[in-house]
C-alpha cells in the first residue's frame, strides 16, 4: 500500500511540473488577429487598423491602415482679440488641414510569449507601403465694417489669405466641412518601426501599446502653412518624422 501511495505522489508530482512549464498561450494556437485602436504622435493623431496572419509560432504578416490627422509645429491657437465667446479659435497663418492615409504591409517578431495570462507578449513589427495626402483649404469668419457708419458689421466666410486676413480682422474659424469640395492629393510613402505590448488576460483578445518611430515622405513640400511674410514665413516640410504612441485592442481567432 505505501508502494503505491509513493508511486501516486511521484506520478502527481511529475504530471503537476510538466503542466506548469507549457505555456498557457501556446495551449492555443491562432491562424489570425485583428486589432485597431488611437495613435498620438509628435505630428498629429489619429486612428489605426490591423489585420495580421500567422506564418508560425513567432511571426505575423501585418496588413495595416492608419488614417492620421497631421500638423504643423508651428501652429499656434489664436483667439479673437474682442473675447467674443462665439467666435471659435483658429491657427493665425495656416493655410491648409493635412490629412494622411497609411496602406501598409509589414511584420511582426515575437519576441517572449506570454507565459501566464498575466504576462507580457513582447514584439517589434515594421510596416511600408503607400501613403495618400490630402490637403482641404482652411476657412475663416471675417469682419468687416458696414457699408455705411450708421450700419453693423457683418461677416463674412472666405478661404484664409494671407495677404487679405489679418489678426485684427478674423472673427473666427468657420466650420470644419467647408472645402472638401478642393481637396487636393499628395502621394508619398512610410515606414515605420515599432516595439509593441500585449497584457490581455483572455487568450483571444488583444490589448496593449505599441510605440516607436514613423517616417512619411511625400513628393513635395506640404502646404499647410502659408509662406507670406505676414505669417513669419515657416517652412512646410517634404518629409514628416515622427515618434508615435498606439493603443490597441482587438481579438485573435481561427484556431487551428
Amino acid at each position: 500500500m505505501r508502494k503505491f501511495l509513493l508511486l501516486y505522489i511521484i506520478c502527481f508530482t511529475v504530471t503537476s511540473a510538466v503542466a506548469q512549464s507549457i505555456p498557457e498561450e501556446q495551449i492555443l494556437l491562432y491562424r489570425k488577429q485583428r486589432y485597431g485602436g488611437l495613435n498620438l504622435n509628435t505630428f498629429g493623431y489619429g486612428a489605426t487598423a490591423t489585420f495580421g496572419r500567422y506564418k508560425g509560432a513567432y511571426k505575423v504578416n501585418l496588413y495595416n491602415v492608419d488614417v492620421l490627422f497631421v500638423k504643423h509645429e508651428k501652429e499656434t491657437k489664436t483667439w479673437n482679440p474682442l473675447n467674443d465667446p462665439n467666435a471659435r479659435p483658429y491657427f493665425y497663418g495656416k493655410e491648409n488641414n493635412f490629412y494622411a492615409i497609411h496602406a501598409g504591409f509589414g511584420r511582426k517578431i515575437i519576441v517572449t510569449e506570454k507565459l501566464r495570462r498575466s504576462g507580457v507578449q513582447v514584439a517589434y513589427n515594421w510596416l511600408v507601403g503607400p501613403v495618400f495626402g490630402f490637403t482641404k483649404p482652411v476657412y475663416l469668419e471675417i469682419l468687416y465694417p458696414g457699408d455705411t457708419p450708421s450700419s453693423q458689421p457683418y461677416l463674412q466666410v472666405e478661404k484664409f489669405d494671407p495677404d487679405k486676413h489679418y489678426i485684427d480682422n478674423i472673427y473666427g474659424r468657420a466650420s470644419g466641412l467647408r472645402g472638401f469640395d478642393e481637396l487636393k492629393f499628395h502621394p508619398g510613402l512610410f515606414f515605420k518601426f515599432g516595439f509593441s505590448f500585449e497584457y490581455s488576460n483572455e487568450r483571444e483578445r488583444l490589448k496593449g501599446v505599441e510605440t516607436g518611430i514613423a517616417v512619411d515622405a511625400f513628393t513635395h513640400r506640404i502646404p499647410i502653412m502659408s509662406l507670406s511674410e505676414e505669417t513669419n514665413n515657416p517652412k512646410n516640410h517634404q518629409a514628416f518624422m515622427s515618434l508615435y504612441i498606439n493603443f490597441f485592442f482587438g481579438t485573435k481567432y481561427d484556431q487551428k
